[in-house]
């Protein structure tokens, strides 16, 4: 007998909070954008993947370092994404991830191939200022940052010396998008809090550009290639 698909009702804020806008750049911002059933689903398939989460090796002054968070990804079959000089294959989308991506497709009006998931264990995990700009992702392309878990300060700044921070709390279940210029004009970071004690997830959806030789329909090298089993939770 076949399993009954799981149904869930699609619950957005009314109106998003714009985090910032102009010269072609727009930051949104939605507090609840997933909940109930469909984030305990989607927190259920997460944690049952740990096992596939791992440090990035990053080179820094020469010396190679693991990243102070942990990291996996999840995307289209034989997406590989590269970033810091690190090449990261996706595992296969999950089924909720899987709808939850396509939900945030429909919102956005545009296709995401590859989620890049941050697992910060406590607030002392943290991601240092960068911009999304490389190579592999589509020109112009939407990135959408879905939060599980405990809040945690997101900040954005220009890429200008002395530019004034934009900080959003980005709570449990909501979605940041960060339009057009964006990634061209602003930086971002995630700075540590060591009062936070909880774990928290970051799913970052991306459109992996096809015309990258070697990244979109690849299976080359990369941090991990063997198949990862994912386990329920419960």
């Amino acid at each position: 007998m076949r399993a009954a698909r799981r149904c869930y009702v699609s619950r957005v804020s009314v109106e998003p909070r714009v985090v910032l806008e102009g010269e072609g750049a727009r930051v949104d911002y939605r507090e609840r954008f997933l909940e109930g059933d469909e984030r305990d689903a989607l927190l259920e398939e997460l944690e049952g993947a740990r096992g596939a989460f791992d440090h990035d090796q990053v080179r820094i002054f020469g010396r190679t370092i693991p990243s102070p968070r942990l990291v996996c990804a999840f995307g289209d079959e034989g997406t590989v994404y590269r970033y810091s000089g690190i090449d990261r294959a996706a595992l296969p989308w999950t089924p909720v991830l899987r709808g939850v991506r396509d939900r945030i497709a429909t919102l956005v009006g545009q296709s995401f191939t590859y989620g890049l998931v941050n697992l910060y264990r406590d607030g002392r995990d943290r991601l240092g200022w960068h911009a999304d700009d490389e190579k592999d992702i589509a020109p112009g392309s939407c990135i959408a940052s879905l939060s599980l878990g405990a809040a945690r300060p997101f900040q954005l700044r220009r890429r200008i010396a002395r530019s004034p921070v934009h900080e959003v709390l980005l709570g449990d279940g909501s979605l940041l998008l960060m339009h057009g210029a964006t990634q061209r004009l602003y930086k971002h970071q995630l700075p540590a809090r060591a009062r936070i004690t909880e774990p928290r997830f970051n799913i970052t959806f991306r459109e992996i550009s096809a015309g990258v030789p070697g990244r979109h329909n690849c299976v080359g090298s990369a941090l991990r290639t063997t198949p990862v089993e994912i386990r329920s939770s419960r």
